[in-house]
């Protein structure tokens, strides 16, 4: 996998999951604790260009929106697609034939009237939206 990260520039990461489970460590001394309450815990190994290991611990708040998110028909049929295909392009459709749009800040290009080329699927309210302020700037 492939991990970005805001606060390392554009430092591309690899890295791979190594571990999923329930815990009872307490997060900020990974001590193990019988009064502490169970967490869902990922562990990543990034591998270059550092080697670090990742934790992250879910709390059940986190792990109902990732399940949430994990079983959204669009993220099911696109992982679904991606496990089977062999190429890239028989995965991602065009930006505009299934309206995806980027959750980040846009850059002044973007900002022009460039559509973003993330991957993120827009929700049918959002799909409205932009139905709508893009009629109204035509007219």
């Amino acid at each position: 996998m492939y991990i970005r990260s805001t606060g390392l520039g554009k430092t591309l990461l690899k890295g791979r999951l190594k571990m999923l489970g329930v815990t009872h460590l307490v997060p900020s001394t990974l001590e193990e604790s019988k009064n502490e309450q169970a967490r869902m815990l990922l562990a990543m190994e990034v591998r270059e260009p550092v080697h670090w290991e990742v934790r992250v611990f879910m709390e059940p708040s986190d792990l109902r929106r990732m399940i949430l998110l994990a079983l959204k028909p669009s993220t099911i049929f696109y992982g679904l697609k991606l496990l089977f295909s062999k190429s890239r392009e028989t995965v991602l459709q065009p930006i505009e034939e299934v309206g995806f749009i980027d959750n980040k800040k846009f850059t002044s290009v973007e900002r022009k009237g460039k559509r973003s080329t993330a991957n993120v699927p827009l929700s049918p309210a959002q799909k409205a939206a932009l139905k709508k302020k893009m009629q109204n700037s035509n007219k």
